[in-house]
């Protein structure tokens, strides 16, 4: 979620809001997220799909 706004995906999770921290902590969430398994995803324009499935992906729905 990095990059200007108009240059990325709609913030479904309220991702961008998340930042600073020191640098420490943010390398060691970088390698946990990196251990996990990945699954490549493709996305739409409709935000309300999207965000529904992403929602039943991480098991909020």
């Amino acid at each position: 979620m990095s990059g200007a706004p108009e240059d990325r995906h709609p913030d479904v999770l309220v991702l961008d809001r998340v930042g600073g921290g020191a640098p420490a902590p943010r390398r060691e969430v970088t390698r946990r997220l990196a251990d996990l398994p990945h699954h490549c995803v493709v996305l739409v324009h409709d935000v309300t799909a999207n965000a529904d499935f992403l929602a039943k992906t991480i098991g909020c729905l």
